[in-house]
């Protein structure tokens, strides 16, 4: 809520409409009346219902938000993502109901007398927005295949984790930091099925930062060895180093030449429609991410870290955060990006799928596709 709060001390230095700033929001509300907020310290104006979406479910309506501020006050990317969350919050709160706020830009087309919102929530991952694969049923066959000759066991292992990769697509463009939990959700409910705990001191990579201790203190050599031991069978400990373990051994050495797109859909200012897809970046996951898998295990311990903040204390993360650097390749001191972490969930996925299967065939029927005159 800090960020409402900053804007309202802003406000408060206020004593004359002049010369104030506005700056645009979209805003969606369940029912068929849009939210009306009038002669406020913001405005927000109906504009009708939304046409019916299969993501949605019950009628939703939209209204814009005309919000004050000082000359010089245009929010960057991450205050107007900040702002437009806090403010999302507020509303529902007050309003007892599901209230979203886009991540979007507003750009004001003064000859047209409009403003067009430009999406921005898709800069998290640019890959899953892109045009289908030529070959949806060859693939949709490799997985089903693979899905079939499974054990039950295996069957829900590998389910929990399919559904966690999906959960974060559904919410990578609404809800970021959820989705991004959710994929390190994935991929440590692989590793503790498929992983290995660490058992040896030397093996965890912390032990040399206690050892350190171990010596500031002087303590004896019982005494080191008492708390070894215990560190040692501390379950989020083992939690932790299995799923950075598992991750970065368990990825083949091809992983870092899987596609790392980046697509875009220009928006017709003239109109407001999007435009076709476009790849402005053809690229591969070696361009960002280093095949050094010391390296990645220490991105994943950051990765594993931002989950743990995000689950445990509700901690806020910048779009970029998430993002791919702008700069590859990736520094040691910062999480995964999301479409990195989300590639090496899938990949994690197939391997295990792939390789627990016993070979199985699909049932020998084809539904025709019924001819119309």
């Amino acid at each position: 809520m800090k960020s409402l709060v900053t804007w309202l001390q802003r406000l408060s230095e206020v004593t004359s409409e002049d010369g104030l700033a506005i700056n645009w929001y979209r805003v969606t509300v369940p029912g068929d009346q849009p939210l009306d907020i009038a002669e406020w310290l913001l405005s927000i104006d109906p504009q009708g219902s939304l046409a019916h979406d299969m993501r949605t479910t019950c009628p939703e309506s939209w209204s814009v938000i005309r919000v004050p501020d000082l000359p010089g006050r245009e929010t960057n990317l991450h205050d107007r993502h900040r702002f437009s969350y806090d403010l999302a919050c507020l509303l529902s709160l007050a309003l007892d109901r599901k209230v979203v706020i886009p991540i979007d830009f507003a750009m004001s087309i003064p000859e047209l007398n409009t403003v067009t919102f430009l999406p921005i929530s898709q800069v998290v991952d640019q890959g899953i927005i892109g045009p289908l694969p030529t070959d949806p049923k060859n693939r949709l066959t490799a997985f089903l295949t693979a899905v079939v000759g499974l054990s039950e066991k295996d069957q829900e292992q590998i389910g929990a984790a399919a559904s966690a990769y999906h959960g974060a697509l559904l919410l990578f463009d609404r809800e970021p930091r959820a989705a991004y939990a959710l994929l390190v959700a994935g991929i440590e409910a692989l590793s503790q099925w498929y992983g290995t705990p660490p058992t040896e001191w030397k093996d965890w990579d912390e032990s040399s930062k206690w050892e350190a201790f171990f010596s500031e203190q002087g303590l004896t050599e019982n005494q080191i060895s008492s708390f070894q031991s215990r560190l040692m069978r501390d379950k989020h400990i083992k939690l932790g180093e299995t799923f950075r373990n598992y991750a970065s051994s368990r990825l083949g050495d091809d992983f870092w030449l899987k596609p790392l797109d980046r697509w875009i859909y220009g928006v017709d200012a003239n109109t407001g429609q999007q435009l076709p897809a476009h790849n402005m970046q053809v690229g591969r996951v070696n361009d960002v991410l280093p095949q050094d898998r010391n390296h990645l295990k220490k991105l994943l311990k950051e990765s594993y870290n931002l989950r743990s903040g995000v689950v445990h204390s509700a901690n806020w993360v910048e779009l970029m955060t998430l993002a791919p650097p702008p700069s590859p390749p990736l520094g040691a001191n910062r999480p995964l990006p999301f479409p990195i972490l989300r590639l090496i969930l899938a990949e994690l996925i197939w391997l295990e799928l792939s390789s627990r299967s016993k070979p199985s065939k699909l049932p020998d029927f084809q539904l025709l596709r019924k001819q119309t005159s």
